[in-house]
């Protein structure tokens, strides 16, 4: 899939995530300890909601998965003294794997859950949630990163063609499509502290109008921490699904084999909307 490493990140100018972490985490603290206690029915201010965002976010960022998950515990223990519902509390344990269930309670309609975030097709919000089928999903926009555990994706492009390769003397492509080729192309990064194989033919599924589509590429990248690799993996849909990429079309990258692997419960399946 991969056509090379990416451009090496430049020095940061501003703060770390670890210290971005450690600021939301702060400004959580203070109006913990300054605000009002919510009383058992009461919801959590908009101006909390709105840290908890930031921390899951931060969340993210952070490579010392221990310093993160840490700070996630500090934040549950502050939230869970009164100054958020309970439904907060869950949706950040959820957001982030921290003291949450292997498997999360509830399903569409829990607070936590991406409808009651607004995380579809209807109201378009980014972010991380828990699917109806009881998967950790981030989700992020086209030409937007979807930023995960163990790593950081994005989908920079969307080309369709009815072939693939150059046409010969004979005037007959390479390779046509049963309908029309889909291509993607991909921005991969291993946020992890080892070496991944990115398997596309394994881990990368696009789904058009409710039905799953699978690409026949063959073989595994190699991506090193902190390394990003760019690339196209291709699918060969059918040609009346093709609008559906325009309103409602999903990419699902699932987990590296090292951080919990397709299906797993360790890290979160990134999705990517194929429209913006």
């Amino acid at each position: 899939m991969v056509t090379g490493p990416g451009p090496a990140p430049e020095a940061a100018e501003s703060e770390s995530p670890a210290d971005g972490l450690r600021a939301v985490g702060e400004q959580l603290s203070e109006a913990c300890l300054t605000g009002p206690m919510l009383e058992e029915e009461e919801q959590t201010p908009a101006a909390t909601e709105i840290m908890v965002d930031d921390l899951i976010r931060a969340f993210y960022l952070v490579d010392d998965r221990a310093t993160a998950q840490d700070a996630v515990r500090e934040a549950l223990e502050l939230l869970d003294r009164g100054c958020a519902s309970s439904a907060t509390v869950r949706r950040l344990a959820v957001a982030t794997g921290v003291e949450g269930d292997e498997s999360p309670p509830g399903g569409a309609g829990e607070p936590f859950d991406c409808d009651a975030q607004g995380i579809n097709v209807d109201e378009g919000e980014e972010g991380t949630c828990v699917a109806a089928d009881g998967r950790r999903v981030t989700v992020a926009d086209r030409g937007s990163t979807a930023t995960t555990s163990g790593m950081e994706v994005t989908l920079e492009d969307v080309e369709i063609r009815r072939s693939l390769g150059r046409e010969g003397e004979d005037g007959r492509a390479s390779r046509r499509a049963g309908g029309v080729f889909v291509l993607l192309t991909l921005r991969v990064g291993n946020r992890l502290e080892e070496p991944v194989e990115f398997d596309p033919g394994r881990q990368v599924e696009l789904e058009v109008g409710g039905d799953r589509y699978f690409s026949d590429a063959v073989g595994t990248t190699a991506i090193e921490p902190d390394e990003e690799r760019t690339g196209t993996v291709t699918f060969d849909i059918p040609e009346n699904t093709v609008e559906d990429l325009d309103t409602n079309g999903n990419v699902f990258v699932m987990p590296f084999e090292e951080a919990g692997g397709p299906g797993g419960d360790e890290a979160a399946t990134a999705v990517l909307r194929t429209y913006e």
